[in-house]
């Protein structure tokens, strides 16, 4: 107990929340690897898409206090774009790899590849939203 009186600090606001499908294809590992590179880039910070799907409430709350959530879907099933609906979030921005010519099951990944996605992801984060 502090005497000061002092409340404890509130959370930190996350700026950015990035989830990637991580899919079992070829794209949904080129969606993961191109949300952990925007967390190692410190563009975002990824977070865990099963969590949200099963309600965790610690990773909801995460989500729900991000300033900002990046969805990234590997193929046009949009999976990750559905798992945030679902949950009730509305406001995100969305990066469909499959606009980008990555095909699922058809596409090797590469670092080409990871750096074009990353790219087009801090494109659309660049725009205010």
């Amino acid at each position: 107990m502090t005497s000061d009186n002092s409340k404890p600090a509130a959370p930190e606001k996350t700026k950015t929340v990035v989830y990637a499908c991580s899919g079992c294809s070829d794209a949904g590992e080129i969606a993961d690897r191109i949300a952990r590179q925007l967390t190692r880039d410190g563009a975002a910070q990824m977070s865990c898409l099963a969590g949200i799907g099963g309600r965790v409430k610690s990773l909801l709350a995460k989500a729900a206090s991000a300033e900002r959530i990046l969805a990234i879907d590997g193929c046009p099933l949009n999976c990750a774009r559905h798992t945030l609906e679902l949950a009730g979030f509305k406001k995100f921005e969305h990066l469909e790899l499959h606009q980008l010519g990555i095909r699922k099951g058809s596409t090797p990944v590469t670092e080409e590849q990871i750096s074009s996605g990353v790219a087009a992801a801090k494109e659309i984060l660049s725009h205010p939203k």
